[in-house]
Parts: structure tokens; C-alpha cells; sequence
């Protein structure tokens, strides 16, 4: 495995003093990685939602993922998994309200903005339109818990939910309180890690629920060409815990595939994030009264 980091692993330079020694994808993985996803389309909206309610955004401030061998790999949120769907729920007539665990800013893989070919300017403008509620977001501590104010909850991917979110308790009240009043609840990718946090005080309220995420078996082999710089360690294999918990995954593989079961629509990998965001943007449209043709 070392001679495997040795080759492949890039070095990531760092952006404060105290940031561990990290890696990104090797040029090998980054290539094939890109683009993100294939057939970024614009949705026909007829008509736009009217009223006040916003998405809730439910994000990471931690960027250094350690694997079994010591060695960090840098990460955040990835950027067309947070931002397509952003792009296409703000175009439908919805504003954000962004919260991390503690207030701190949104970590993002800006190192994937580029992976983004042919759609790159709408992530970047995305991210401009929110750039004060990515540096500055709520707290989760302070989302109160009868969630009037949202018309959606989204758990955005990339590799930096598993750092902490299954363990902040917070974050698991929210997910309860939204299964409870049925808001749609959108993830994919690694983003499901979030609904582990709704194990911790309360009943796990997705039990018995099917979903599509990012598969245990592509993180396993993705050291061998140069993503992650080892092994991820086994409590933070998503699919693995959340099939503990009574979850029902159904897809196989790294792809685009989605589901759709009760509340939560869900999808495989960033190659879903448009399909995943088309999904949700019809949920949207249903339940609130607009029209998407």
C-alpha cells in the first residue's frame, strides 16, 4: 500500500499551519473521475415555487478524512453533489439556509470544480449566489426543531460527511424531526453518513427504508488506483453501517442510479447528481405547487 500512496496519492498543499499532511487523487483517478457526471441539462420550469420556505442544507466543516494507515486525505463536500442540486432547486425559486455542527465554514472539494466539464460556470455561480452562507452557516444547534421554516432537507456528498456527521447529535434531531413531518429528504453519495446521526437519541427512523449511495466495495478499491491514499477505516464504511441500522441499499454499483422511498430521495454517486436533483426538484414541484414540465 505504501508504494501505491508513493505513486499515485498527489500531495495537497495546505492552507493553514495546522492542517495535517493530505493527499488528493492521483492524476490516474482524477481523469477517470472525470467529468462528474454526463448529461447536465437545465430543468423546464414552467412555473417557480411562490412561497418562503427554504432548503435546509445540512454540511460539513471538516476536510481531513484519516484512513487505517495514518494518512489524510482531503475532502470536504463534493462539488457537483452539492451544488447541481442547489443550482436546480434555486432555479425553481428556493433559497438556502446552510448549517454545520458548529458554525464553522463549509469545507468543499474545490479541487473538483474542474472536474465539472462542460457545466463548471454553474457550480462556480452557485457557489457565489451562497458564498456568505457557505463562510458563515448556522449552527445545527440553533435549527429549531419544527423545521416551518424549510420546505426540504439536503445531506450533500463528498467524502467529508464521515468525518463527524454520524456522531453529531444535532444533526440526528433534525433528520428525526423532518421523518416526522415527512419532509423530502435529499442525500447522495457519501452524504447518507448524516443518517446515521438519527440513531443517536432517539429511534432510527429510516429503518427498513431503501436508498441508493456510494457502495463500501468502490471505497475498498479505490486506493488501488490512487483516490483515496489507503484504506478507509471500517466504522466510517457507510453502506456497511447503515445496513446495520435496518437501511435497504439498492444499487450495486458507482453510478447514477437513485431511488426514491417515502421522504427520502437518495442517489449513488456524483454521477447522480443530476438525476438525483431532477428527482427531488419534481418531489418539490408536487408538493408545493409548481410546475415542471
Amino acid at each position: 500500500m505504501g508504494a501505491c500512496i508513493g505513486m499515485n496519492a498527489r500531495p495537497y498543499e495546505k492552507k493553514h499551519p495546522s492542517d495535517p499532511d493530505s493527499f488528493w487523487p492521483s492524476k490516474m483517478s482524477y481523469g477517470a473521475s472525470t467529468p462528474s457526471l454526463k448529461g447536465f441539462a437545465e430543468l423546464n420550469i414552467a412555473t417557480q415555487y411562490a412561497g418562503t420556505k427554504k432548503i435546509l442544507v445540512l454540511c460539513t466543516s471538516k476536510r481531513f478524512l484519516e484512513m487505517q494507515n495514518g494518512k489524510f486525505f482531503t475532502t470536504g463536500h463534493q462539488t457537483s453533489e452539492i451544488f447541481v442540486p442547489m443550482y436546480h432547486m434555486e432555479k425553481c425559486g428556493f433559497t438556502f439556509d446552510m448549517a454545520t455542527p458548529d458554525g464553522s465554514p463549509v469545507a468543499i472539494e474545490d479541487w473538483t470544480y474542474p472536474m465539472a466539464t462542460g457545466y463548471e460556470d454553474k457550480l462556480r455561480q452557485m457557489a457565489s449566489k451562497v458564498a456568505e452562507a457557505l463562510s458563515s452557516p448556522l449552527k445545527m444547534t440553533d435549527i429549531a426543531l419544527d423545521l416551518e421554516k424549510y420546505a426540504a432537507v439536503f445531506c450533500p456528498g463528498g467524502h467529508g460527511p464521515v468525518i463527524e456527521q454520524p456522531k453529531i447529535e444535532a444533526l440526528g434531531a433534525i433528520l428525526r424531526a423532518a421523518h416526522q413531518k415527512s419532509l423530502p429528504t435529499i442525500s447522495l453519495c457519501h452524504g447518507p453518513a448524516a443518517f446515521r446521526a438519527a440513531a443517536i437519541g432517539g429511534d432510527f427512523p429510516y429503518k427498513g427504508y431503501k436508498l441508493c449511495l456510494f457502495p463500501d466495495k468502490a471505497d475498498k478499491s479505490s486506493p488501488s488506483f490512487g483516490y483515496l491514499p489507503g484504506q478507509m477505516k471500517a466504522e466510517d464504511m457507510v453502506e456497511a453501517a447503515l445496513v446495520k441500522l435496518g437501511m435497504l441499499p439498492q444499487n450495486k454499483e458507482m453510478d447514477d442510479s437513485t431511488c426514491v422511498d417515502r421522504e427520502l430521495i437518495t442517489g449513488a454517486s456524483q454521477q447522480a447528481s443530476q438525476t438525483v436533483a431532477v428527482l427531488a426538484c419534481k418531489a418539490l414541484a408536487e408538493k408545493y405547487d409548481f410546475k415542471i414540465n
